[in-house]
């Protein structure tokens, strides 16, 4: 095939290939596809494969599909860590497609459980019921409404935990094992509690 002819199918195979890209809603620039093609040719040239031959080979294609269902495929194939941008990446190609927004970066604060023992001074025992005081005004944002206490271990550990939470945010040794909270209050910080006893 003459320089000329081949020139002319080359520049009819770059308009179909914009053509098509646009269709898939993936417009590219003419002289960005050159100079990709042209990176190809020579990722070939120095892997030893001759374009020539593969271009003699009358390899051909015809798409007949959804343009908007070949786009969703090209980006599949195209995103997968085993697909059409892996053959790209060996070649030193950077096929993305897709938004290239940064990343962002997310840094979750968990707030850490804090366990505690009840002093014994904040803790009196009348019968089957305990009676403790707890300050609580170190922890943020605490309400009646947004908490709810819970008995664990047997009973021996009391644990505050926020109702949009799992974790407990804090958790508390109670002296004496007890089978339910009978009553609580909090004020001001200071959370009174009853404990019936096991």
């Amino acid at each position: 095939m003459s320089d000329s002819n081949s020139d002319e199918w080359e520049e009819k195979m770059i308009e179909q290939m914009l053509n098509l890209f646009n269709q898939m809603g993936m417009p590219i620039d003419k002289s960005e596809l050159e100079d990709t093609i042209s990176r190809i040719r020579q990722q070939f040239d120095s892997l030893g494969i001759d374009a020539e031959s593969i271009y003699n080979s009358n390899v051909k294609m015809n798409f007949q599909g959804d343009p908007e269902n070949f786009r969703k495929q090209m980006e599949s194939f195209m995103n997968h860590p085993e697909g059409f941008s892996e053959i790209f990446k060996n070649m030193g190609i950077n096929v993305q497609v897709g938004p290239d927004d940064e990343p962002a970066e997310v840094v979750v604060e968990e707030e850490q459980e804090d366990e505690s023992d009840v002093p014994l001074e904040d803790t009196y025992i009348d019968g089957t019921s305990m009676y403790v005081t707890i300050d609580v005004s170190n922890i943020v944002d605490l309400d009646e409404g947004s908490f709810e206490l819970i008995l664990s271990h047997g009973g021996k550990v009391l644990q505050l935990m926020r109702r949009t939470q799992l974790r407990p945010i804090k958790s508390i040794n109670l002296p004496q094992a007890a089978s339910s909270v009978s009553d609580w209050n909090l004020n001001n910080g200071i959370l009174d509690i009853t404990f019936d006893t096991a």
